[in-house]
């Protein structure tokens, strides 16, 4: 009787205290550029570094809410890591809308670590609160602004330009139209609404068995 009762207070303690297997499956999402809503203007935003460090470079793009090109750009940045070439980038970006007059701006960046900078008041970190701070100042100059995450599949078109400011000899470019087809096609995927598939992982615990 003693031994069923050790037995089984053994099996309790073992269920409280051990951790569940965990078992991992894929799930495919689909994913897509959103227009913004009328009266506002959508900034995508991306920085790109060839060996982190490495040779750097940051782009974006403002459309409207039609998903028309208004503005686009690109920056060499130089040697530094992709964090940095991020904060370049969002700063141009904000700094064209402020030139073009926009009040109303969504920023999409699909940088977590950047989104995560703007909304902690903490700028013990010396080498990047100088950007920040400048990407703050900039972002209290509209009427209103709204930064979000997005994946990288949402991001195609800032990624193009970052990855075009990597191999620029100009330091900073500005476009009026889109500067190739390959973007246009881009441009052409976002405008129509249509997805792009991304598998991610998903946990599920399972139960302990003795």
């Amino acid at each position: 009787m003693l031994d069923k009762v050790c037995l089984g207070q053994a099996k309790e303690y073992f269920y409280c205290v051990s951790k569940a297997k965990q078992v991992t499956s894929k799930a495919v999402i689909p994913i897509k550029w959103n227009k913004p809503i009328p009266g506002w203007h959508k900034l995508n935003t991306d920085g790109a570094s060839l060996g982190n460090p490495g040779k750097a470079g940051g782009g974006g793009l403002i459309r409207n809410s039609d998903g028309v090109w208004i503005r686009g750009y690109s920056r060499s940045i130089g040697y530094t890591t992709s964090v940095m070439a991020e904060l370049w980038a969002l700063r141009d970006g904000l700094s064209l809308a402020i030139q073009l007059g926009i009040r109303n701006l969504v920023v999409e960046l699909d940088a977590k670590v950047i989104v995560k900078m703007l909304n902690n008041a903490d700028n013990s970190n010396k080498k990047f609160s100088p950007l920040l701070f400048d990407c703050r100042s900039l972002m209290a100059r509209f009427t209103q602004v709204q930064v979000a995450h997005v994946f990288r599949e949402a991001n195609r078109c800032a990624d193009y330009l970052a990855k075009n400011g990597c191999c620029m000899r100009e330091d900073f470019v500005i476009f009026d139209v889109s500067p190739s087809n390959e973007l246009d096609n881009l441009l052409v995927f976002d405008r129509n609404g249509l997805y792009c598939y991304r598998q991610v992982a998903s946990t599920l615990a399972s139960v302990v068995s003795l």
